[in-house]
């Protein structure tokens, strides 16, 4: 029941409202005022529809939810991967090892996973009573073995300084809208040294709203970008004839801008934004990171980088994304 009604808050969101209703009632909610205005406002909208639940069921289930998100102090080793890998990472498994490894799990997070499963393992899952007596050393052994095929991942903190590698703080939703507006810049950089004849081709087999958005792209490419026009021009080399799908054509363009900027990043911070795409967009751009490292080109990952950051606070404060990263602090490479 909790588990859609927390969603889609984070795991120390939901830790915190659950605490505070718990402890201090409906009356501690004022101490939201204390928070960002963001954050206080989806907290005190999810204050509302928990009063919609009777008291005798309410503290009952909060007092269950506060259990599951404190069993496990490595909760982020799961909780943190977007859960197309971690559906992956169940198949082979048995229903009973998958019930186990999200019996601790919060609700929000179990749920969405469990919706996601084969038909055929959500009706094999033992029901949670037949799991009540397991001991928790095997549940814990269980987990680890499951968290072994994943990196583990930071823990979700409040922003002050927004870096490029505060990017693993982006839900999967919102690296998915991100790349979608690197791949505008990216086309653009690839067509703005190649003539008028190949831009309108393509432009051709684009919607009028993608076409508008190129154009606006390839007006604004700076100069630095022209020079890396071939690193670009290379990655449409392989797409552009056999592209059906626009919109893939703009995300893999801009996965592959996302990859150049990865690329001189350690391979742990690079698998764990990948764990934070969905899975077919995080093993996309593992598989241009290796393109990326087999190339001779010299990359300005700085200043990809900090492209990339300010592109991201750009969408925030368009409200395309979570606002709270256009009130951090940039944390701009020199």
């Amino acid at each position: 029941m909790l588990g859609k009604l927390l969603h889609p808050l984070n795991q120390r969101e939901q830790a915190l409202l659950l605490t505070t209703l718990t402890f201090g009632g409906s009356g501690g909610a004022g101490l939201f005022s204390h928070l960002p205005e963001f954050e206080a406002e989806r907290l005190n909208a999810k204050i509302s529809m928990l009063e919609e639940i009777p008291r005798e069921k309410r503290v009952p289930l909060m007092v269950r939810e506060l259990r599951k998100l404190l069993t496990f102090r490595d909760r982020q080793a799961l909780e943190g991967v977007e859960p197309s890998w971690l559906i992956a990472g169940f198949r082979g498994e048995s229903p009973r090892t998958v019930a186990i490894v999200l019996m601790h799990m919060p609700s929000a997070v179990a749920k969405e996973i469990v919706d996601r499963l084969p038909k055929a393992i959500r009706q094999a899952m033992p029901a949670r009573s037949e799991l009540s007596g397991v001991p928790l050393e095997v549940v814990k052994l269980v987990r680890a073995r499951f968290n072994a095929k994943f990196e583990s991942m930071p823990l979700s903190a409040h922003l002050e300084d927004f870096g490029f590698r505060e990017l693993v703080a982006l839900s999967a939703r919102e690296l998915v809208t991100v790349v979608r507006k690197l791949g505008a810049e990216e086309l653009a950089c690839a067509f703005v040294t190649v003539g008028k004849r190949a831009l309108a081709e393509l432009l051709r087999r684009l919607s009028t709203r993608e076409a508008e958005e190129l154009i606006s792209s390839v007006k604004r490419v700076a100069r630095e970008d022209r020079m890396e026009a071939g690193a670009a021009q290379a990655f449409l080399g392989k797409v552009l004839d056999n592209f059906q799908n626009t919109d893939e054509l703009f995300q893999k363009a801009g996965i592959w801008r996302l990859a150049r900027a990865v690329a001189s990043e350690d391979l742990l911070f690079a698998r764990q934004l990948s764990q934070r795409f969905p899975r077919a967009h995080g093993r996309v751009l593992k598989d241009y990171l290796t393109r990326v490292n087999q190339r001779d080109d010299e990359i300005d990952g700085a200043r990809i980088r900090n492209a990339i950051l300010m592109e991201v606070i750009d969408l925030s404060r368009r409200g395309k994304i979570d606002v709270r990263y256009a009130q951090a602090n940039p944390f701009l490479e020199k």
